[in-house]
């Protein structure tokens, strides 16, 4: 299980800037139930709020998996970002591991770049740069990301699979499905990252999100619950 969330958290650098108006939810929020063997193990919740030209994004990442009464995987993450001009302006994250391994990720926009700090210390991207917080669409426009737990970049092969119906709040919500193999290896990397499945509506909005496990190859999902 200690890997089920280094999967939450990805980003970076490319020549194109957003190509579109950021997509938010209506009620300014996202929540989803973390399931894994039909039990519920968590929770991940992103909310939005503009103040003048900046959005501020938070995004809270829990999760403990017990046996019986007794806790055996626990994971947090924090991470604030804030957008300004449909770009990246600023980020700030912190994550706690199962193994008590914690990590840091801080940057923000310095003149034509984007310049961050993470475990490779300070790197610089293109002022571009997108996180791989997932809530954004615009990342299936893109080959490479910014990893938000560990301040590294990724480079991805992205595959469209295809339109698919699926239920919210008692309704049919068309999605489009596309599977991202993240290719980068790191050298804090334990174990290969999973294949991850992504579900969002046509305008942008994130509606599912599910991977396998690489610790016992379980189906994680993220059922959106708000």
């Amino acid at each position: 299980m200690k890997y089920i969330i280094i999967l939450l958290l990805f980003l970076i650098n490319t020549d194109q800037a957003v190509s579109k108006e950021i997509v938010i939810p209506k009620n300014n929020e996202i929540k989803f139930d973390i399931i894994r063997k039909n039990k519920n193990i968590g929770y991940h919740i992103i909310t939005f709020k503009k103040e003048n030209d900046i959005l501020n994004v938070n995004i809270e990442v829990n999760i403990d998996v017990k046996i019986a009464f007794l806790s055996i995987y626990k994971y947090s993450h924090q991470n604030h970002e804030q957008w300004k001009d449909n770009k990246l302006y600023k980020i700030s994250t912190n994550s706690l591991t199962n193994s008590k391994k914690k990590y840091f990720v801080n940057g923000s926009q310095i003149k034509d770049s984007f310049e961050f700090y993470g475990v490779d210390s300070k790197i610089i991207a293109k002022s571009d740069v997108i996180p791989i917080s997932y809530w954004n669409k615009e990342i299936t426009n893109r080959k490479v990301f910014l990893d938000t737990q560990k301040g590294i970049l990724r480079e991805f092969n992205l595959n469209i699979l295809g339109e698919e119906e699926i239920i919210f709040n008692d309704k049919k919500i068309n999605t489009e499905k596309y599977e991202m193999i993240v290719i980068t290896k790191h050298i804090t990397d334990e174990k290969p990252s999973p294949i991850l499945y992504l579900w969002y509506t046509k305008d942008g909005e994130l509606m599912r999100l599910e991977f396998n496990s690489p610790e016992d190859n379980s189906i994680i999902e993220y059922k959106r619950v708000k």
